[in-house]
């Protein structure tokens, strides 16, 4: 069993400035005395650098760790100080101390891979996190206690466009916003006997194995185009800002405004036909670095990388079907047949070996899907790679279909199969 959880927006007229406020203190004092209470520790750790050619050289340094207070007496005490001026409900404070401890968890992990400096976090958003203990659902109808027998907010998603999607689901927790509502609605779901697919992420596709349908490309070009399309209009704008910064800065405020609602739209959908389209698989993901690719690459292909939105695709999809993640070392590169490095020429593979040669998307998404069953990669016998022709032969330089996201319907559009 599993479970797949859904969160909707919902729009709501609430006038409750001063509670978001008072909420966005209380998370921060909360942050602020864990900070106080963190206790740094000095650790030997390893680093490295590029020399090119997959070439790396180690070095160790001394570095300032942080370890965050977890003991039961000091969170039982953080929160006995917290409530002392606290005017609502005392399960927000509950809420608040999860929340900071998510925070600065985050922002730790970030702090260790180079990405944060040594600065204690700053909640600059004001929502509020709303357990469900606060809450009290019938139906579609929930209650949400503000202050005990006092204040109260209600709210009915029935008339909601999502509502037929999520009737029978469970509700989960609240975010409250200031224009808005995040509802997280959860169902429990057998995932056994489903099929794994292998897919290897790149700039313009999605190379997809399936084992029964063969190699299947989705199509985002599309994607590429408009963010593309985008930065050109937003490079432009910036050289000339000095000229009139303030309408340029409008400018650029309302073509980065399009440029996310454009590829939000086109992610969304591009999620829902992905799930429609393989409706009984477990999705099998490598686990890539952005920011290690960019160290490597010239000014150009990062440029091209900073576009790539994987990290979105595979959250838009976790809300739909179940996701697994593999080791991204060497999936291109070995061959699926004897285990060799292969050698690589203008996106083809061959291998001196034995000489397999394949399209080097294929090899990356098959590899994947190997991974992800637990299979090493050092190599498979020839009929374990399911025929994808009719003449029951593999076609390892063409897939056998190429997709496209179909922005007016709610399938895939079929260039070739």
């Amino acid at each position: 069993m599993g479970k797949i959880v859904l969160t909707y927006r919902m729009p709501h007229n609430w006038n409750i400035n001063p509670f978001l406020k008072e909420y966005q203190r209380l998370l921060q004092r909360a942050i602020d005395e864990i900070w106080d209470n963190t206790s740094w520790k000095e650790k030997k750790v390893k680093h490295r650098y590029s020399l090119g050619n997959e070439e790396y050289r180690y070095y160790e340094t001394i570095r300032l760790i942080p370890y965050f207070p977890q003991s039961n007496d000091f969170k039982r005490g953080l929160r006995n100080k917290l409530l002392r001026e606290w005017p609502f409900a005392k399960h927000y404070v509950d809420s608040a101390i999860k929340t900071a401890y998510s925070i600065l968890k985050s922002w730790r992990q970030n702090y260790l891979k180079g990405r944060r400096k040594r600065v204690k976090p700053v909640v600059k958003r004001k929502f509020v996190r709303v357990k469900t203990t606060l809450m009290k659902v019938e139906g579609s109808k929930i209650r949400i206690t503000i202050k005990p027998r006092e204040e109260y907010l209600e709210l009915d998603f029935s008339r909601e466009w999502f509502y037929e999607r999520i009737k029978d689901w469970k509700v989960g927790e609240l975010i409250i916003r200031e224009r808005d509502i995040l509802l997280t609605f959860s169902k429990e779901v057998e995932f056994s006997g489903r099929i794994k697919i292998g897919i290897d992420s790149n700039l313009t596709s999605l190379d997809v194995y399936h084992p029964e349908k063969g190699w299947i490309r989705v199509d985002l070009s599309e994607l590429h185009r408009i963010s593309e399309t985008y930065d050109r209009i937003i490079d432009m704008l910036k050289s000339i800002q000095r000229k009139a910064p303030k309408r340029i800065g409008l400018l650029l405020e309302k073509y980065w405004t399009r440029r996310r609602n454009r590829i939000e739209d086109y992610l969304n959908k591009l999620a829902v036909q992905l799930s429609r389209e393989f409706p009984d698989a477990i999705f099998i993901f490598e686990g890539l670095n952005k920011f290690k690719m960019l160290q490597n690459g010239s000014r150009k292909f990062n440029r091209k990388l900073s576009r790539a939105t994987w990290k979105k695709i595979v959250g838009k999809l976790s809300y739909r079907v179940p996701i697994e993640f593999v080791n991204p070392a060497y999936t291109s590169s070995t061959c699926p047949i004897c285990g060799s490095k292969l050698e690589s020429r203008n996106g083809l593979v061959e291998c001196f070996n034995c000489g397999f040669k394949a399209d080097r998307q294929f090899v990356g998404a098959f590899n994947i899907l190997m991974r992800g069953l637990g299979v090493a990669l050092s190599g498979v016998e020839r009929d374990d790679l399911p025929p994808n022709e009719p003449r029951g032969e593999l076609n390892a330089m063409r897939p056998k279909s190429v997709v496209r996201v179909d922005l007016n319907g709610r399938r895939f559009t079929h260039i070739h199969s």
